[in-house]
């Protein structure tokens, strides 16, 4: 969506909620000059639309919405900044974590959540298909795969990424779901007096969970025969080749090195992220796809 309005130093940002402090979409907000982009997850660009407009009646605004005439190509992975720079220019590689830049193709925002680099193009609907060809074309030296969205989702449960669609559906605020380092208790906005007052009888956390057999979603967390707790995003990971789940659980449990029970099978609460992206460790000014073998990294899983 495109939001234009007198300019401002706003700079890229990730936060909405709705008016009773849960999550309504995980969101991007990029200055681009008299404009604001607004890039979104969870709601659709109609609802998207109709938020920002029952917030903002005071402004004078004008609200576009560009989901019927724009669609989205995303790259992640530990050298995706090089095969964006194959077929833009190698200045990408210096794009800021939350910046964005327009191409002429497409716009990309640097953001992701997979845990690696991470690169959303937004791209006119008819120039969808002649940008794929081209990142498909380019790929084939990066052994460029295509996946869905359910392997972006397993991503970001390995990294302990917000999935809105998942997460964002435990009816949670961010003080269970461990996003108050996203928001401003200094603010007033949308959502703001809930949270104030949710973070006065919050008792309960998010916390990362692992175990060799499948965790059922259904089942309650128990400790000591007593539940505690409950699955609100499980999948397998076959980097640990074990199932993760992530849990809410009472605050002073919410913990890791602690052995949990779910539906009769022993889980143990882990530190996030589950794994050791390469992407923490891979330096756009000395390492390359092509001579990966060459570098020495830590293993993808801690002991």
């Amino acid at each position: 969506m495109r939001a234009r309005r007198r300019p401002s130093r706003a700079r890229c940002a990730r936060s909405d909620l709705d008016d009773a402090a849960r999550p309504f979409a995980d969101l991007y907000v990029a200055c681009d000059e008299d404009d604001y982009l607004l890039v979104a997850e969870g709601p659709s660009g109609a609802e998207l639309v109709e938020h920002v407009r029952r917030h903002a009646v005071d402004l004078d605004v004008t609200l576009d919405d560009l989901t019927p005439t724009h669609g989205f190509v995303s790259l992640n992975g530990p050298y995706a900044w090089e095969l964006l720079a194959a077929v833009t220019s190698p200045d990408v590689i210096g794009l800021p974590y939350l910046g964005f830049f327009h191409e002429g193709r497409f716009t990309c925002f640097r953001g992701g959540r997979t845990g690696e680099y991470g690169y959303d193009l937004l791209v006119a609907r008819g120039e969808l298909a002649s940008v794929r060809a081209a990142l498909i074309e380019a790929g084939v030296q990066f052994d460029l795969r295509e996946v869905g969205l359910e392997a972006i989702d397993l991503c970001a449960l390995e990294n302990g990424f917000f999935n809105v669609h998942r997460d964002g559906l435990a009816g949670l605020t961010p003080i269970e779901l461990q996003l108050q380092w996203r928001l401003s208790y200094h603010r007033t906005y949308p959502g703001s007096a809930a949270l104030v007052a949710r973070r006065g009888i919050a008792t309960q956390r998010t916390v990362m969970m692992a175990s060799r057999e499948p965790i059922d979603r259904d089942a309650g967390v128990e400790l000591a025969g007593e539940r505690v707790g409950s699955i609100i995003n499980v999948g397998k990971s076959p980097v640990r080749d074990e199932w993760l789940a992530l849990a809410v659980v009472e605050r002073d449990v919410a913990h890791p090195g602690i052995a949990f029970t779910i539906g009769g099978v022993q889980v143990n609460s882990i530190s996030s992220p589950a794994i050791n992206n390469r992407s923490a460790y891979v330096d756009p000014q000395r390492h390359s796809y092509h001579t990966r073998d060459r570098d020495t990294f830590p293993p993808l899983v801690r002991s």
